[in-house]
């Protein structure tokens, strides 16, 4: 980024009027965005920023080869700017004007045009962001994901959690937040503070530790504060981590990622709330997440985009702090979305729920028929046609953590390792042309499965809406398969390894862990 000052265009220019005024063109005071490499015609480009200045007014963008180097008076239109922080976002296709590829020239700079305000102006750039894509192509802007898949009534679980877990002061206490219904009629979520500053007399004594009289000779006393927990219990020290609201979801912050936080807050009484970074509710790493929140009985909006930072990172969970007040308060916390980059979140991270299913393996090469009910899948990504769940949204498992897209039409191949095949021996799949009521109708048939073999793993995963659900298929003789009377839904199975402290631990050694909820000994 390069900035053209005032001064230094009416030294160049020699802008000073006889008068001793100054007249100034619009691009005599310019600020240059350089894009790190150049921009070819038909290229879709976007700009990010935020911008304020001391008066309200505008902006022009224009088009340069480099800073200074003109190209084209039209780049993304006039920008209106605020004495308040603003986001602004716009895209616009490339045009030739715009890249002077004709006259030997190129794109690389984006120009603001500031003196648009003769009178003069400060503006202030944060979060200034140039991205490029081709509009034909598969390559996206960023994609802010929504982990938070219904807002304020998310209720997916995370670990042994949910989106939204509360603590009422009793410490090491977590439980699902609750969810009321506040004055207004929406839902929110509730937590309440535990400590009260309640009001006590206490024996006012002088100097040499006697009773203070009043004029009657009665002994005097004055008010003092003390902090109750619970009724007859006097706590003379309260924590603010006391109370605490904690919002997780199940991507783990990386550093130099971003995040997008659109939320509602407000108070039965004006108070303050801090935020922390945790990796697990509970499970503290740093103190500041988005800063310190003033609260209101009116509802509030906090709209926040950061990069996680190193104090962050490797942490799931934002934690409230609400016992600053030390006084009985409660509060609400309605939630819009806690968004990723969609390219930060792992597929992993994605995976909603998995479920165990068994299959026949025929003695030959007759076929059998079979089914899965997929009804819980179904419901769980809430996909709205099954038909196309099945039909464009199945993948089958090809190798070691990776999927290919499911041919339905002329099924799959599966080998002994339980990956999809080209070779066309093992276990043949195929499905069903006619899908109803939720259920995958399937074909088994074994081509040359050596007769040894007495189960083949593997796994069929849908998506949508980014989601995934994931089937857990095991292939087994059929007597075995006709002895199982029902398969059996794992909830929210990711088989992701934490610590004791709830971090994720990529590569654990020896020592005790939670996987999936329960503990376990490496």
């Amino acid at each position: 980024m390069v900035a053209r000052s005032e001064a230094e265009a009416d030294a160049a220019e020699n802008k000073i009027t006889p008068d001793g005024s100054i007249n100034l063109a619009s691009w005599d005071c310019q600020f240059f965005i350089y894009a790190t490499e150049t921009i070819p015609e038909g290229k879709e480009l976007r700009m990010t920023l935020k911008v304020k200045a001391e008066k309200a007014g505008k902006f022009e963008t224009q088009a340069h080869y480099d800073p200074g180097n003109y190209n084209h008076w039209q780049m993304f239109g006039d920008v209106e700017v605020t004495t308040e922080w603003k986001k602004i976002q716009v895209t616009t296709k490339v045009t030739g004007d715009q890249t002077q590829v004709s006259n030997g020239k190129f794109l690389q700079n984006v120009a603001f045009n500031l003196s648009t305000n003769t009178e003069g102006n400060v503006f202030y750039f944060d979060d200034v962001k140039l991205e490029m894509r081709d509009p034909a192509g598969p390559n996206e802007f960023e994609v802010w994901f929504n982990l938070l898949r219904h807002g304020t009534l998310s209720k997916d679980k995370i670990n042994q959690f949910t989106n939204f877990t509360g603590r009422d002061g009793a410490e090491g206490v977590d439980k699902q937040a609750r969810i009321v219904t506040d004055t207004n009629g929406e839902p929110a979520l509730n937590v309440t503070s535990i400590g009260w500053n309640a009001i006590d007399k206490q024996l006012e004594l002088d100097e040499d530790g006697n009773p203070v009289l009043d004029d009657d000779g009665n002994p005097t006393y004055k008010e003092v504060d003390i902090y109750i927990k619970e009724n007859g219990d006097t706590v003379t020290n309260i924590d603010n981590w006391a109370t605490q609201f904690f919002v997780t979801v199940p991507h783990v912050f990386q550093e130099g990622t971003s995040y997008r936080l659109v939320m509602w807050a407000r108070a039965d009484k004006d108070a303050t709330i801090e935020t922390q970074a945790h990796t697990m509710p509970g499970g503290y790493k740093h103190w500041n997440m988005v800063g310190q929140l003033n609260l209101t009985p009116e509802w509030q909006l906090f709209e926040f985009e950061k990069e996680v930072d190193s104090n962050q990172s490797s942490c799931q969970t934002i934690a409230f702090n609400c016992n600053v007040l030390k006084k009985p308060n409660n509060y609400y916390f309605r939630f819009d979305e806690f968004s990723f980059n969609v390219a930060d979140v792992t597929e992993e991270e994605r995976l909603l729920r998995t479920q165990d299913v068994y299959l026949p393996i025929p003695a030959d090469d007759k076929g059998l028929k079979a089914t899965i009910d997929m009804n819980k899948g179904v419901s769980v990504l809430e996909a709205t046609s099954f038909e196309n769940l099945v039909n464009e949204n199945m993948t089958v498992q090809s190798g070691e953590d990776t999927f290919a897209k499911a041919d339905v039409s002329a099924g799959c191949f599966f080998n002994t390792n339980g990956n999809v095949s080209t070779d066309p021996t093992g276990l043949l799949v195929e499905f069903d042309e006619e899908q109803k009521d939720n259920l995958l109708g399937l074909t088994v048939y074994n081509y040359g499965l050596p007769a040894d073999v007495q189960s083949i793993d593997t796994k069929f995963r849908y998506e949508f809406n980014k989601w995934f659900y994931l089937y857990n298929v095991q292939f087994v003789p059929k007597e075995k398969y006709d002895g199982i009377s029902e398969t059996k839904v794992v909830p929210e199975k990711s088989n992701a390894i934490f610590d004791l402290s709830g971090r994720r631990i990529a590569k654990p050694g020896k020592g005790l862990y939670i996987v999936n909820g329960k503990k376990i000994v490496m």
